[in-house]
């Protein structure tokens, strides 16, 4: 059984500044309560830009990592935080994409660029917290951070100690290793993904009988 969840009534604000000059993006999104989960529906096209869409048809991988943080109104500790990883990749020889979702055992296959984006910037119904965590009556919102690309933290130290060394020695600007790390710079300073969105949701609560 699904029951949608009430809004509560707070003025929204149009940014909300985060560190290193982020900003988190305030969108509606849709709650639903289904068997003992919290589930949310919305979208995140807004994390590609043309860049990063062209990439897609690279034959290369992109990973995209969304996570999700529950929090109680007018707290800043998260009741529920989950994570779901998507990745898609071009088959050169099938002219297909081939798109691998949390929420699928086995990888789907599509024909059209736009058919993957659709794929991996839809949230339907994904699960973000259990509704034994969400007393009735009480205000939360969701924090939704999604990462393109993002760099584990062993290719980010060797990054970091390659610019450490500079120019005169470390690793070779033609070789390997530095093209495959290359895209992890975003104007002068390494990221820890080719781009970043952060959503937050409008405050929400479970009305009480």
């Amino acid at each position: 059984m699904k029951r949608r969840l009430a809004v509560a009534v707070v003025l929204a604000l149009t940014s909300i500044a985060v560190a290193d000059d982020d900003t988190i993006e305030p969108v509606h999104m849709q709650f639903v309560e289904r068997g003992d989960d919290l589930v949310v529906s919305t979208k995140i096209q807004k994390l590609f830009d043309e860049a990063a869409y062209a990439a897609l048809g690279t034959g290369f991988e992109s990973t995209i990592v969304i996570n999700t943080f529950v929090y109680p109104q007018d707290s800043s500790e998260p009741i529920a935080v989950n994570k779901a990883v998507r990745k898609v990749v071009y088959d050169i020889w099938d002219e297909t994409y081939v798109v691998s979702l949390e929420n699928s055992s086995k990888p789907v296959r599509v024909k059209f660029q736009s058919e993957v984006l659709k794929l991996l910037t839809t949230i339907d119904n994904m699960p973000v917290a259990q509704l034994r965590d969400l007393p009735l009556g009480e205000i939360f919102y969701l924090r939704v951070n999604v990462l393109l690309n993002p760099v584990d933290k062993k290719t980010l130290a060797e990054v970091q100690r390659w610019l450490s060394q500079g120019t005169g020695g470390g690793l070779d600007r033609g070789g390997v290793f530095f093209g495959s790390f290359v895209s992890v710079f975003v104007h002068p300073k390494i990221a820890d993904a080719d781009r970043v969105l952060q959503l937050q949701s409008q405050p929400f609560y479970r009305p009480k009988p």
